[in-house]
């Protein structure tokens, strides 16, 4: 599964409105990170200046989507990046800038010795199992 493929199945198709859904994820991805999404507070707002961890069991994230979508926004950045890399799972961890991101700025991590953290038009690797909150 691609990157833009994980996204919109684990967490894009919550947000992208039903009529915008073509069924080709990296256009959904595009559309995604390119239109104003409605927020639990009411406003309408892009993904910008936000992060994201996103897993198959779920998506915590400091952007205010609508309740509906079921992410997680109480958890903080640190924690949830943790909790993702610890469960052996795929994951996709996003630090979402001002400028639009793009389909082919989402790659997933599958082994936390090669995190992939994913901004605009760059990808830091790390081997997240050196850092200090692994063994902690």
């Amino acid at each position: 599964m691609n990157g833009a493929e994980f996204f919109m199945r684990y967490s894009g198709y919550r947000l992208l409105p039903r009529e915008l859904v073509t069924g080709d994820a990296v256009d959904d991805a595009n559309t995604v990170m390119s239109i104003s999404l409605p927020q639990y507070t009411g406003k309408f707002l892009r993904l910008s200046s936000c992060w994201m961890v996103i897993t198959p069991h779920g998506v915590a994230t400091s952007f205010k989507a609508v309740l509906s979508a079921g992410f997680d926004i109480a958890i903080d950045r640190k924690t949830a990046i943790l909790a993702a890399l610890k469960s052996g799972e795929p994951c996709m961890l996003l630090a979402l800038g001002k400028r639009t991101m793009t389909a082919r700025d989402l790659f997933v991590t599958y082994h936390p010795m090669a995190a992939r953290e994913c901004s605009q038009g760059h990808t830091k690797t790390y081997d997240a199992t050196k850092e200090k909150s692994w063994t902690s």
